[in-house]
């Protein structure tokens, strides 16, 4: 989320984001360039209420589960589009490197698609940088235990060993994340749906907080309209927890963009905050009790 500006360009499966040092191939004449997916990034408005530290601390729980999935979900997301396999060695620009393995063998070639039915797909990143521009980076290894039909419905169990994660385009909250366990993601149509498995954490390595997340789901339906819905997903920063419950739409024109609808987030049975929209462009964050930044 942005304070100023709707980004779109952004990430990745999502689940997104391990380590194994690559050999590379000869890098191929023109630089891989791997299209991020979309996650929804909010044009926020700029207070002067709640303190700009405050309203980050919202959007950063609000923000906690989308770079968690980019970076557990990167084998399929970012490492692949569709299920279509973009490159097994040079990432974009030749920087780093990336290596597939299906089902402990070798990736299909680049080009071809990773195969219907029950599969395991493992991806190493080395200072690899992907996306339109290569703003998205990874490192370390991430893996898929999925089962898909034709890549518009996908039931998968994702993880990540220490994966390192930036540029997701997620404002200032969070551009620097790094992702430990596990999740299970579906995908059916133009919805997505992540549920983080207790325990998994991610790290902020701006200020080395931790999110430990404890329940719950979040779901991104990409349609006409954008929408993030939360169902009673838990999130524990620095041992307080917080539960995001609702959801927010983004109606989108050829003019712009409005937002409706509401994330409540809740401490020990108490409102504390609320990320919101109003029918504006913008979205609203009202913070009732302070909360712990991550």
């Amino acid at each position: 989320m942005r304070s100023s500006s709707v980004a779109r360009v952004v990430i990745a499966s999502l689940g997104v984001s391990v380590v194994v040092a690559l050999g590379c191939a000869e890098p191929p004449a023109a630089p891989t360039i791997i299209p991020p997916p979309e996650m929804p990034v909010l044009t926020t408005t700029s207070g002067p209420e709640p303190s700009a530290a405050q309203r980050n601390a919202a959007l950063t729980l609000f923000y906690a589960a989308h770079a968690h999935e980019a970076a557990t979900t990167s084998p399929i997301t970012l490492a692949t589009a569709d299920g279509k396999v973009w490159t097994d060695n040079p990432c974009a620009f030749e920087s780093g490197s990336m290596q597939g393995a299906l089902d402990g063998g070798l990736a299909p070639t680049s080009g071809t698609f990773l195969p219907d039915g029950s599969h395991t797909y493992v991806v190493s990143f080395r200072d690899c940088y992907l996306g339109w521009g290569g703003e998205v980076g990874l490192s370390g290894v991430a893996s898929v235990a999925y089962n898909a039909v034709g890549w518009t419905n996908v039931t998968a169990t994702v993880s990540a060993d220490a994966v390192w994660i930036t540029g997701l385009g997620l404002g200032d909250e969070l551009q620097n994340v790094t992702a430990h366990g596990s999740a299970v993601w579906t995908k059916s149509g133009s919805t997505t749906t992540y549920t983080p498995a207790t325990g998994s954490r991610l790290i902020n390595n701006a200020t080395t907080n931790v999110a430990t997340f404890g329940g719950g789901s979040y779901s991104f339906i990409n349609q006409s309209n954008r929408e993030s819905r939360f169902d009673n997903l838990k999130v524990a920063v620095s041992g307080t927890q917080y539960t995001l419950d609702g959801s927010v739409v983004e109606h989108t024109s050829p003019s712009r963009s409005t937002y409706t609808g509401e994330i409540r987030i809740i401490n020990n049975g108490t409102l504390v905050a609320r990320i919101y929209g109003d029918g504006s462009n913008e979205v609203r964050v009202e913070v009732l009790v302070p909360l712990v930044a991550l």
